[in-house]
This record gives structure tokens, C-alpha cells and sequence, in this order.
């Protein structure tokens, strides 16, 4: 396969990786999440007036994270590449 591609699927895969582990962590922690009502009940001036459900980043900022993994994952690519030929060119190996 060419680099490019390589590169892209490595960069698929590590952010698929990324993905499915900060699902699972967020799952495990809801599913062990035990509510004080007691104690929230017995201090009510700190509860808050409104409720969030997480934030949102710009899809901009996605796909440049990506393709920036996807560069990254190229030039370790062909780094590897270069020095492998390299190591059997001289007969190290």
C-alpha cells in the first residue's frame, strides 16, 4: 500500500481507538454513579440553575486534529521506510 494510505488508515484507527475508550469510560462512570440526594438536599444554595450536558467542539478542529495525525502518521511512515531500506541496503539487520 502507498504511504497515503497507510497514513490515513493509521490515523482512522487511532482515532477510532480514541473514540470507543472515552465511550467506555464515560459509560462505566454513569453506570457506577451513585447520587447523594441527602447531601445535595442538605446544601441547596450550591446547586447550580442550569444544567449542561457536555460541550461541542468545532467539526474544523476535528478534522484538522485528524489530518494532523494523518501527517504525523506519514513522515513516522516513511521514516520507517527509509530506514529499513537503508538497514538492508548495508546488510544490518
Amino acid at each position: 500500500m502507498k504511504i497515503i494510505t497507510k497514513s490515513l488508515l493509521g490515523a482512522t484507527a487511532i482515532h477510532g481507538i480514541y473514540q470507543v475508550t472515552a465511550f467506555a469510560v464515560g459509560y462505566i462512570k454513569t453506570i457506577n454513579y451513585k447520587p447523594d440526594f441527602e447531601a445535595a438536599w442538605a446544601n441547596v444554595e450550591n446547586l447550580p440553575n442550569e444544567v449542561t450536558f457536555g460541550a461541542s467542539t468545532s467539526p474544523f478542529l476535528q478534522v484538522g486534529a485528524f489530518l494532523g495525525t494523518a501527517l504525523a502518521c506519514g513522515i513516522i511512515l516513511s521514516m520507517y521506510d527509509k530506514f529499513s531500506s537503508n538497514s538492508s541496503e548495508t546488510g544490518v539487520s
